[in-house]
């Protein structure tokens, strides 16, 4: 069984920074799970046994991260193969909020999955060996957050035009209106498409899609059952054949066969192995 935690942080960092999390437990057999695309860039170290991100063509090839990783955003799912001793300490990075960190081009990892180590080099690893020399949770929050801070305090934010743009398509925005946004921010199209892939990772519209997916996953929840001609209209989708496109689109499944296969965290689907 595996232990789940989750704590917030401060309001200088809840500006980028969903939440802190931790996972820990043992595994006794392999865990396969399949991971929804959901928005956000989790920056995640590993105190435990090595998890194995599988190929999407073939579960049975997987490449194993061992230390620390970042996981960025991402338009289709992936797939986590777990097993042994699980001890997880993860940041959950909202949408444009990883770029006061890395200061690196978001575009760079997404839908990618990359050590840390190659971006951040000693620092990380020194993080991570005091994580493991903590007495507990709390004090290995406290650690992460410290290192947030200092990170944050040092960079620059994301430009305003990326941070209102990301706030009207969050807010359910027509992305294809983009232009319009550029405008009253005083940025040429391409220019805002520039800096929003650079330091988000996804373009305006893309993200804008990735955000209706997860809308339509809050949605359905945990109801035991769905109209999805309803759920189509609640969404925001043109009809019930787009909203079924869309989410094959983004999880590979029908929105029966997520129903199907849905557990307790609506973005985790359990996989046979």
């Amino acid at each position: 069984m595996l232990f789940h935690r989750i704590r917030s942080v401060s309001p200088f960092l809840a500006r980028c920074v969903e939440h802190l999390w931790v996972a820990r437990g043992r595994l006794p057999s392999l865990w396969r799970n399949m991971i929804l695309p959901d928005g956000a860039v989790e920056l995640i170290i590993n105190l435990g046994d090595p998890q194995k991100l599988c190929h999407p063509d073939d579960y049975l090839r997987s490449t194993s991260f061992r230390h620390s990783w970042i996981s960025g955003e991402r338009t289709a799912p992936i797939v986590i193969d777990e097993a042994g001793d699980v001890h997880l300490i993860g940041v959950r990075l909202r949408a444009g909020g990883a770029w006061p960190f890395l200061g690196l081009p978001l575009s760079e990892f997404t839908g990618r999955v990359v050590e840390l180590d190659a971006v951040l080099g000693r620092e990380i690893d020194r993080l991570r060996d005091e994580l493991g020399e903590a007495l507990d949770d709390e004090a290995r929050f406290n650690l992460v957050e410290a290192w947030l801070l200092r990170r944050m305090r040092a960079r620059a934010q994301p430009p305003r035009a990326v941070s209102y743009a990301l706030e009207i398509i969050r807010r359910g925005g027509d992305a294809v209106r983009i232009g319009q946004i550029a405008d009253e921010v005083g940025l040429s199209h391409k220019h805002l498409l520039r800096e929003f892939d650079r330091c988000v990772g996804l373009r305006p519209k893309m993200f804008a899609r990735v955000c209706s997916f997860q809308r339509a996953i809050d949605w359905i929840g945990h109801k035991p059952s769905v109209d999805w001609a309803d759920a189509a209209v609640a969404c925001g989708y043109y009809d019930q054949a787009h909203f079924i496109h869309e989410f094959r689109a983004f999880s590979g499944l029908t929105p029966a066969s997520y129903l199907a296969k849905r557990g307790p965290f609506l973005n985790y689907l359990a996989l046979a192995s």
